[in-house]
């Protein structure tokens, strides 16, 4: 049970007037301090786009964000919001660009080296041992694991969280028959503010690197949100990825600065109620 005193009296978050989708951080004094949105990532409860109201001390909304939002995962644009929640002692685990794509001028698909192929998406070992050497040790995204797998595995065999976007998707298949990467989308996706298709994952194998393929899979992924009639395709990507090269040079342009920082503690109440 959530303790009555403290969130009848407080209500430390609470609907947005003027957003519906939006809700509000409170002072204790009932003082807005910031503005975000509310909404679950595989089990973990994120605040997401959290933006301090002007004239809000940042110490102050990273204050009542430990103690109100407990357990979550905040995610906000605001350098200084990040820096001052590391100032307090915690990890920086994330920070990356949300990026937009808004498939008015496509490029061409590039021709394909003898040999290989784009197939209808799918999961199978080969692929997994593909994504695994593709993020190895030094990865800026860290090291593929097998809950990766796993929900690659969900989203195919029972459309959990989200089916894949199947125009979108496509695995590359070498000489020999076997699966050396993908491109995995979905779309539209419930965790972004527009409506968009959205790249979960985009991977090519070492050996099979250097041949075009990964641009290859992203042109497809653009065609194939586009063909889905989705207005826009999205993907986010981690700060020293190499890949962004490839994002900029096919259209992407920034949409937003993502800092993630996981809050510390029981999770507290969220409700806007």
């Amino acid at each position: 049970m959530y303790g009555h005193r403290d969130y009848v009296a407080a209500m430390p978050v609470r609907p947005h007037p003027e957003d519906p989708a939006g809700s509000l951080l409170h002072a204790d004094d009932g003082t807005p301090l910031a503005r975000m949105r509310l909404h679950d990532d595989d089990g973990q409860r994120v605040a997401a786009d959290v933006r301090p109201l002007p004239g809000v001390a940042l110490t102050t909304v990273a204050a009542q964000a430990r103690h109100d939002l407990a357990g979550l995962r905040l995610e906000t644009p605001h350098d200084g919001l990040a820096e001052a929640l590391v100032a307090g002692g915690l990890e920086l685990r994330r920070a990356a660009t949300d990026m937009r794509h808004d498939l008015t001028e496509l490029p061409a698909p590039p021709a394909l080296p003898t040999g290989w192929t784009l197939a209808a998406p799918g999961w199978d070992d080969d692929l997994a041992q593909a994504c695994d050497a593709a993020y190895g040790p030094d990865h800026p995204d860290g090291r593929w694991a097998a809950d990766d797998t796993r929900q690659i595995r969900a989203m195919f065999d029972t459309d959990d969280p989200v089916p894949p976007l199947r125009t979108a998707s496509a695995r590359v298949v070498g000489p020999d028959g076997r699966s050396a990467g993908h491109v995995l989308c979905a779309g539209p996706v419930p965790w972004t503010e527009d409506v968009c298709g959205w790249i979960l994952n985009i991977a090519v194998a070492p050996h099979a690197q250097g041949n075009g393929l990964g641009r290859a899979l992203l042109v497809h992924a653009l065609h194939g949100t586009r063909k889905a009639g989705l207005p826009t395709l999205g993907l986010s990507v981690v700060d020293r990825n190499p890949a962004r090269r490839l994002y900029d040079d096919t259209g992407f342009r920034t949409h937003r600065r993502v800092l993630s920082v996981l809050l510390p503690g029981s999770p507290e109440h969220t409700g806007t109620d």
